[in-house]
């Protein structure tokens, strides 16, 4: 059953991805009629979301531990993060994110695009592109950017107090342009490996 686990966990990210999407859309089409309501749909995205990203640490972590670490369960693994992540950016890019954080989603997303097509492109040769710690440091503060946007959207929707309305607004903005100049480093590192190679 544990060696199970972690495909469960995996799959869970990848459905969690457009449930909180939805989430951030139905929230944004009632924040002028009901501020609450939106609140709460808000603040049950934020919950989903946290809890999704909180098993892309946990389901290696078991796979690791248990010896169940799979082809399979390595390419879920990575796709997960990036259907939980573009399917969220895309409905916060359309219904919530002031225009600067807009660019930076924008960014984050053709960043991951290309480098995906990079991925594609070398695997049909037969080799692969390692992970970069930069990579790695860049989706650690795309999920704390929108984990912090979703939290400012509950707050502000809830009448929090000011300074916890603006220190998640301005927690947000700097983690996701943070992930932003990260995703612009760290593809110019992959196509420079990438150039590298014979």
């Amino acid at each position: 059953m544990l060696k199970k686990l972690p495909t469960v966990l995996t799959v869970f990210r990848i459905v969690m991805g457009p449930v909180v999407a939805a989430l951030v859309l139905w929230g944004a089409s009632v924040t002028h009629s009901d501020p609450t309501l939106a609140g709460l749909i808000y603040a049950l995205g934020f919950l989903l979301f946290v809890l999704a990203a909180a098993t892309d640490w946990l389901d290696g972590w078991i796979a690791r531990k248990y010896d169940a670490v799979t082809p399979l369960g390595a390419a879920l693994d990575h796709s997960a993060d990036k259907v939980l992540i573009t399917c969220i950016l895309v409905a916060l890019a359309y219904a919530a994110l002031p225009m600067q954080l807009v660019v930076a989603a924008v960014l984050i997303l053709g960043r991951d695009v290309a480098v995906a097509g990079l991925r594609e492109g070398i695997a049909a040769q037969g080799k692969t592109l390692p992970v970069s710690q930069l990579g790695k440091w860049k989706a650690a503060a795309e999920m704390a950017g929108v984990a912090a946007f979703l939290a400012f959207q509950t707050a502000a929707m809830l009448q929090q107090s000011a300074a916890l309305v603006i220190g998640l607004f301005w927690g947000a903005r700097l983690l996701l342009w943070a992930a932003a100049a990260l995703a612009l480093i760290s593809g110019a590192q992959y196509v420079a490996a990438l150039l590298r190679r014979p």
